[in-house]
């Protein structure tokens, strides 16, 4: 394995397990480019829920940049990632956004990396996300 390919290889480790700093869209621009090409269409490049796809929606997108401030201060990880997945969240009814967990293991042949792969995919656009937070009041 090359240098910058166990880089990587960390960068995942530490992305799966929850040993990145918060603002987790400064790392590198990978977790920037998965929310631009999965959630940017609905939610916006800001988060605040104004993107070119925003309207067509029967319920419009959430500001993600209130999330911790709507939660009493606290950033909701585990929820925001339950959401992003949606393969454990089945509402009644159609859902607007798409379950990313099932569009991700799509990428996968092996089961293992799927569950491994997509939970790193689901993890990177979660702490993306928190990187969003505004100030709360």
């Amino acid at each position: 394995m090359t240098g910058l390919g166990r880089i990587g290889a960390a960068l995942a480790i530490a992305v799966a397990v929850g040993r990145v700093p918060a603002r987790a869209g400064e790392l590198d621009g990978g977790s920037r480019r998965l929310f631009v090409e999965h959630c940017a269409a609905c939610h916006g490049r800001d988060g605040k829920g104004g993107g070119v796809a925003a309207s067509t929606l029967r319920t419009p997108p959430p500001d993600l940049t209130r999330l911790a401030r709507d939660n009493a201060g606290q950033f909701p990880l585990q929820r925001v990632m339950r959401t992003i997945d949606g393969r454990d969240v089945r509402p009644h009814g159609r859902r607007d956004m798409p379950m990313w967990g099932e569009e991700f293991a799509a990428d996968y042949a092996d089961p293992f990396r799927d569950q491994y792969g997509v939970r790193i995919k689901v993890r990177r656009l979660a702490e993306f996300v928190r990187s969003l937070q505004e100030p709360g009041e």
